[in-house]
């Protein structure tokens, strides 16, 4: 079977334990970081499939709110509604940068 090479760049000291804990499981370097990637990507894949109902629905939820009429009809003070519309944009931001954080 055809592999594929790629390159890492560690602290030393991640290298180091990297190849003791290899070496200590009979296992190469190469060998142990496979399956410690296959174990994690396997666990991100979970992790997403755990909350993609929820995050499914939260992003509807969003696109709906984008519809709403905001400011809504009655007065507000103008004070107030640019501070609204700061804090929710800061929630978009913070949600948005933990998504692809989790997709990373």
């Amino acid at each position: 079977m055809a592999k594929t090479r790629i390159s890492i760049s560690l602290k030393s000291e991640d290298a180091e334990l990297i190849r003791k804990i290899a070496a200590e499981n009979g296992l190469d370097v190469s060998a142990f970081l496979v399956m410690a990637g296959r174990k994690e990507a396997k666990r991100l894949a979970e992790v997403a499939a755990a909350f993609a109902e929820i995050d499914a629905r939260i992003a509807a939820a969003e696109a709906e709110a984008e519809s709403l009429e905001w400011p809504p009809v009655e007065d507000l003070d103008p004070a107030e509604v640019t501070r609204v519309e700061a804090e929710i944009a800061a929630a978009r931001a913070l949600s948005a940068a933990r998504r692809r954080g989790a997709a990373a």
